[in-house]
């Protein structure tokens, strides 16, 4: 059995079924890093596109910043291009649902390439942004100044994940983000198998982004950290 099948094979995670229709994209994603904030959901429902109800966990909403490193992207039944198939990738967002289908809202999604912008936006259709993001083992820095979006984290140790508790499984396994698209709202289906999650030691030294009406603050109330998942993904659909 080929990767991508094992992958759709693997539907234990899901909450709803996979998509007809045959996926169109695979990718990567590498030393993903989560954090997380709990945030009063009055901070944000002004801010969700009318057809998308927010979605809470015992009453509250999350707001998430989540890096990582995208590789081998790639069309199906194409090989990956070097040079457009490896980009790093940060996006923060919140956690919504509609018809059912819990999904994530994005507030921005940035990458370190141009192409990678051009490219996503034309094939995918999603609002990608460049800023200057630059990663090693123990640092990850981040600026966008016409955004006065910015982004300092020094990176610890990772040891492994205790207990997977109910929120952790509710904060990662989303299978599909929502996104405006005109005056209609636009669904991306994406499926994986269940994170590995692991505990990460992480310092935020500096940040600013906002989320609706939240500033975000140096202190998360969660940092996860994944090594590698491979990624499915399916093309724009109307919700």
């Amino acid at each position: 059995m080929s990767n991508t099948n094992e992958i759709l094979a693997s539907t234990g995670n899901r909450e709803y079924p996979l998509p007809e229709k045959k996926w169109k994209y695979f990718q990567q994603w590498h030393h993903t890093i989560f954090c997380h904030w709990e945030v009063p959901a009055y901070f944000l429902q002004e801010h969700i596109p009318k057809g998308i109800e927010l979605d809470t966990f015992n009453n509250m909403a999350w707001v998430s910043l989540v890096a990582f490193e995208v590789r081998n992207m790639r069309l199906k039944n194409t090989p990956p291009l070097w040079y457009i198939s490896n980009f790093h990738e940060i996006n923060l967002r919140t956690y919504v649902i509609k018809d059912g289908k819990p999904g994530i809202y994005m507030f921005s999604i940035e990458t370190d390439k141009l192409i990678e912008v051009l490219l996503t936006r034309v094939f995918l259709g999603l609002p990608y942004k460049k800023s200057k993001i630059t990663r090693t083992p123990k640092k990850m820095v981040s600026q966008n100044k016409a955004l006065n979006q910015r982004l300092d984290i020094t990176i610890g140790k990772i040891r492994p994940l205790k207990e997977k508790t109910p929120l952790d499984f509710w904060l990662t396994e989303r299978h599909c983000l929502y996104e405006t698209c005109g005056n209609e709202i636009c669904r991306f289906d994406i499926h994986h198998k269940e994170w590995q999650l692991q505990d990460l030691s992480a310092t935020i030294n500096d940040i600013s982004y906002n989320a609706g009406q939240y500033s975000i603050s140096t202190f998360p109330d969660k940092i996860q950290y994944a090594e590698k998942l491979d990624v499915i993904l399916w093309g724009k659909e109307k919700a």
